[in-house]
């Protein structure tokens, strides 16, 4: 079975995505210290930063989605944010980009400066709470 990165050809339509929707995203322990997430969090693996599209993912979803990776689930929380929020962030843009594995992926598309990293911050909600488990 390939992996996401493995796809070239997305199996499902590319959609707009509407700026009232979510993007869910997983955070792993190391990155959340003194009950705060550290805005290294926000980076681009590769293209862009990956996430999950309220349409197609819940929460649940895109925290066990990590067992595809073979890693533990219970070491990763998971945040929202609103995609009308995201697409204000300095230089951001939010594409849909499914893979065979996940129809809701989408794509943070742009350089995330500490500007953009601070903002990202201001806009989350935990969906998954992270207990300090450093």
């Amino acid at each position: 079975m390939p992996t996401e990165s493995e796809v070239d050809e997305p199996s499902y339509p590319i959609e707009e995505i509407p700026n009232a929707d979510s993007l869910y995203m997983r955070i792993h322990k190391n990155y959340f210290q003194q009950d705060e997430i550290i805005p290294g969090t926000f980076k681009n693996h590769g293209e862009g930063m990956s996430t999950d599209w309220s349409k197609y993912s819940t929460p649940i979803e895109t925290q066990k989605r990590v067992e595809l990776h073979k890693k533990n689930p219970n070491n990763y929380g998971v945040i929202s944010m609103n995609v009308g929020k995201v697409r204000q962030v300095d230089k951001q843009t939010v594409e849909h980009r499914p893979v065979i594995d996940n129809r809701g992926h989408t794509e943070v598309i742009g350089e995330k400066t500490t500007e953009a990293r601070y903002h990202f911050l201001s806009i989350i909600k935990w969906e998954i709470a992270l207990e300090n488990k450093s």
